[in-house]
């Protein structure tokens, strides 16, 4: 059994969001509206300098509260998600990346988001500048692989990093080191 979309209509738009709501026949024969945000895409990406994980720090409205995460941000209209992963990499850790590698695509909440992130890692960097925007107020932290309880972390997206890192980079590292 399949749901029918009756029909949809733009509700919000701004520059970061569109809000939809979309009357939906369902299987058991009922309508309902159901209220979701368009298809924005979003990169992160995960990095390290020796055995330190790049985060940025910064408050989160939403949440009403700092979070530490890894560095993200959305992907302009046009833009190839490897460069923008290169780009926010740049601007809000100032850090270049000479390398890029893609982990994997995920939406992270379906029912009410249709926007995917795209999450990347960053390797090889050099040096540069932070180019934060005017409303764009972080901090750069560097911490210590050890010292990260993955079970502590509060942010989807850096979860799934540390985890692809543990597995991926950090235990193939010691491994070779031995």
């Amino acid at each position: 059994m399949k749901f029918k979309r009756i029909s949809r209509k733009e509700v919000f738009k701004n520059d970061v969001i569109s809000v939809y709501e979309e009357e939906l026949y369902l299987p058991n024969n009922q309508t309902v509206t159901w209220t979701f945000t368009g298809k924005r895409e979003a990169v992160a990406i995960i990095a390290n300098i020796g055995d330190k994980i790049i985060f940025v720090k910064q408050y989160r409205p939403a949440i009403e509260k700092d979070m530490i995460e890894i560095p993200a941000g959305i992907v302009e209209v046009g833009e190839d998600i490897e460069e923008a992963a290169l780009r926010e990499f740049e601007e809000e850790t100032g850090y270049r990346a000479q390398k890029i590698e893609k982990i994997c695509s995920y939406y992270g909440s379906t029912g009410i988001n249709a926007g995917q992130y795209h999450l990347f890692y960053a390797s090889n960097l050099i040096k540069t500048k932070q180019n934060l925007d005017e409303n764009e107020f972080l901090e750069v932290l560097e911490i210590p692989f050890e010292e990260i309880n993955i079970f502590e972390m509060e942010d989807a997206k850096t979860i799934i990093a540390l985890n692809f890192f543990k597995e991926k980079i950090y235990v193939n590292n010691k491994k070779m080191s031995l």
